[in-house]
């Protein structure tokens, strides 16, 4: 699999940790941001393949992290995850064209979509 960018934002430390370095063991370059102001201001300056956050987090919240990427890296694909995931928040990412993962979830999970996602660009 080729190396690909990665944004991770995620208030959960542990998570965000954790995802971070399995996917780095995978060979990706990943960036982490555990907020979504630094996600915002990670976002300006620099591009990502991929960016991975969490739905529900103070301030700047996942849907905005979506917004944001979306207008500033339109290439860029997008999972969003959250400990629940309700219908609406479906409905939402089918419109948006992002793919959920409700947690817990475990790495394979992510690397299978990011091979997916490198399958699809090539």
């Amino acid at each position: 699999m080729d190396r690909m960018r990665l944004l991770i934002v995620d208030d959960d430390l542990d998570m965000l940790r954790s995802l971070a370095l399995m996917l780095s063991f995978e060979g990706h370059k990943v960036v982490t941001a555990s907020s979504g102001p630094e996600a915002a201001s990670l976002l300006t300056e620099h591009k990502f393949d991929v960016v991975i956050t969490d739905l529900r987090m103070s301030i700047i919240d996942g849907y905005e992290i979506v917004r944001r990427t979306q207008n500033l890296h339109p290439e860029a694909s997008i999972i969003v995850t959250s400990s629940y995931i309700d219908e609406d928040a479906r409905v939402w990412m089918k419109d948006k064209g992002v793919t959920g993962l409700e947690k817990p979830y475990n790495v394979h999970q992510i690397s299978a979509m990011l091979r997916d996602f490198q399958m699809q660009q090539a």
